[in-house]
């Protein structure tokens, strides 16, 4: 009668909130008579080659046991069982009992994912914070294909790319599901001001299907739990680096924008690395875009480590950057312009979901 789902329902709470800025877990899930998911995001604490803290997520499912009518949890950070508590457990209530009298409900829940869609592309980007929170880019594949970006603050820093299972994906790829990922909003964002932004997209068939902007974890709960399973994931997968010099001279797009005129669409940190991958894949052809959109970027370097970071006026190699949304051609310092062809109109494509705004 354990194995399931459970959601909290009272109000009650025996603990804090775990570090790292997510929330409590208020829901259960007893996957055997031995693992459970608890929702919460377990960390090792992690001092990289640039001596700064980096979370080393070790996940959310631990051991739970049932010894002389008490439920105990493993605690994955410290390595030890947690105190027992009683419970109390029909087909479709669980109550859990601590010492001082306290009581926590939880009531069976069903997810019903047969109408939720699938994707075949998720990205997710981190923005940074006033800390040291771990700046990443990461898109996943439906055929298990990792392309990674390491900003700052992660021990991987550059272009990454590796390979996942169909097993992998379809588990991030559900745990986002659960979140109703068509239904949610595309922003989320709390009153304070020293938090990073998660964003992240989700596509089928080079369709945006949702595309949400969350800061400080602010998004329903299921959408909060299920961003580190992909943001940590490149920890855990074996990554082959791309060489900086044999990447494509225009680098990281970031921030970027397409104008037309006086108008307007802009692409979140994800949407941006998205369109940037759809670049790094593409094909050189002999074409010329002279008129339709800009695509404009706050800045355009070529990664090097941080380091050996060239000046300023040294890395705005590209001077501008026109195109009809499939082709794009790149109008370079001291040297001839290159058209790049991403194989699909991706301005089109996305007609229903990327907004123009008009701005005078």
């Amino acid at each position: 009668m354990l194995i399931g789902d459970w959601e909290q329902i009272d109000l009650m709470r025996e603990f804090p909130d775990p570090p790292h800025g997510e929330r409590r877990s208020k829901f259960y899930t007893f996957l055997n008579d031995s693992l459970v998911d608890t929702k919460r995001s377990y960390y090792k604490k992690v001092t990289n080659r640039d001596v700064h803290y980096e979370p080393k997520f070790i996940g959310r499912v631990t051991k739970y046991k049932i010894e002389n009518d008490k439920l105990s949890f493993y605690d994955l950070e410290d390595s030890v069982w947690g105190a027992g508590r009683s419970y109390r457990l029909s087909n479709d209530t669980l109550f859990l009992f601590g010492k001082n009298g306290t009581k926590e409900a939880f009531k069976k829940y069903v997810y019903n994912l047969d109408k939720e869609p699938h994707f075949d592309q998720i990205i997710l980007s981190t923005s940074g914070c006033f800390g040291s929170c771990p700046i990443m880019n990461i898109l996943i594949e439906q055929n298990g294909e990792v392309e990674f970006y390491g900003e700052h603050y992660v021990d991987k820093l550059g272009f990454f790319t590796g390979h996942i299972s169909k097993e992998t994906f379809l588990n991030i790829e559900n745990e986002f599901r659960k979140a109703k990922v068509a239904d949610l909003k595309r922003n989320y964002s709390a009153s304070w001001t020293d938090d990073e932004q998660i964003t992240t997209t989700f596509c089928n068939d080079g369709e945006i299907i949702n595309s949400v902007r969350d800061y400080a974890r602010s998004g329903p709960d299921e959408l909060v739990w299920a961003y580190p399973l992909l943001r940590y994931l490149f920890q855990d997968v074996a990554m082959n680096k791309l060489d900086a010099s044999a990447l494509p001279f225009y680098g990281v797009i970031r921030y970027s924008q397409f104008q037309r005129g006086n108008e307007f669409c802009f692409l979140s940190k994800s949407e941006a690395f998205l369109l940037q991958n759809y670049l790094r894949r593409g094909t050189l052809v002999e074409k010329k875009i002279d008129s339709g959109f800009n695509l404009n970027y706050r800045k355009n370097i070529l990664y090097v480590e941080p380091s050996k970071l060239p000046k300023e006026d040294e890395i705005e190699k590209v001077k501008s950057i026109i195109t009809d949304g499939r082709y794009y051609t790149f109008n370079v310092l001291d040297q001839k312009s290159i058209t790049i062809d991403i194989g699909f109109n991706f301005l089109e494509v996305n007609k229903s979901f990327l907004v123009f705004e008009k701005i005078e």
